[in-house]
């Protein structure tokens, strides 16, 4: 038996053949022409749409106000589910890349839909708490920024952090001057008794330094490269938060809007 199309939609899987006829029989066909925006971020939701042919651009603004595609939706995909539950406001543009036949569900048949079977109605609910405690598993999941770049570190990079650490504090560069003072003066009292041990021109001592300041330089490279994963990663994340503020941002604008032209038309005589 061929599966109806909308139970491959999770808000609608544990419907019944018979709710999902129901519910289809509510649907209503809407062509677009190539390029054109089926809604946009911001816009008052009230309609769900099933993609009967063509494809459809999901995107949003970056922070300049140019469009970022986040996904591209084809045959059987569906997009705006959540408006039906909320009639809240869009949170991305959709866009025809092509001809584009839809079918839409509005809020309001689907409303009379949950009143006539309110047994769908707890099956939504069921589906939706479902996925909450998924989200709520994820959200337990996620870690610390540097938590989870210091879990993929080696051994080695362990260590050469430290030691790159430890070559930066002012307790090492006293014990260096120590070490250098104590060597240079021990040699230049042994002198007297032609009992030096590093000659006229302290080449052991130079040896010691040169191959110290090769090690520290190799730490502290392998330290800064660590760090640069780590500022990449926050970066990311960044404009993951900046994107998000600038749709809150857009949408609170587009609310301000709707709400003067309110006040505006309630004013008119």
């Amino acid at each position: 038996m061929e599966k109806h199309p909308l139970a491959g939609i999770p808000l609608f899987e544990d419907l019944s053949e018979e709710e999902l006829g129901e519910l289809e029989a509510l649907l209503s066909p809407r062509a677009f022409p190539d390029k054109r925006p089926i809604f946009w971020l911001g816009d008052q939701g009230d309609e769900f749409f099933l993609v009967r042919t063509g494809l459809v651009d999901i995107s949003c603004p970056d922070e300049s106000g140019k469009e970022v595609l986040l996904t591209t939706l084809g045959p059987g995909h569906f997009f705006g589910e959540i408006s039906l539950l909320d009639g809240g406001t869009r949170t991305a543009s959709a866009f025809t890349h092509g001809p584009v036949v839809l079918s839409c569900l509005t809020r309001e048949h689907f409303l009379k839909f949950l009143h006539a079977h309110p047994e769908a109605a707890i099956h939504m609910l069921t589906v939706l708490g479902r996925r909450l405690r998924e989200t709520n598993e994820m959200v337990r999941g996620i870690r610390n920024v540097n938590d989870a770049v210091d879990r993929q570190r080696t051994r080695w990079q362990i260590v050469a952090e430290r030691i790159a650490t430890i070559t930066a504090t002012q307790w090492f560069v006293g014990l260096n001057l120590f070490f250098f003072v104590a060597w240079v003066g021990s040699n230049l009292m042994l002198r007297h008794w032609k009992r030096d041990f590093d000659g006229t021109h302290f080449d052991l001592l130079s040896l010691i330094i040169t191959a110290e300041a090769f090690f520290i330089t190799l730490f502290v490279l392998i330290s800064q490269n660590q760090q640069r994963e780590r500022d990449r990663i926050r970066a990311d994340l960044e404009y993951q938060v900046n994107i998000k503020a600038h749709q809150e941002v857009m949408q609170l604008q587009q609310k301000v809007d709707r709400l003067a032209e309110a006040i505006k038309n309630g004013n008119e005589p």
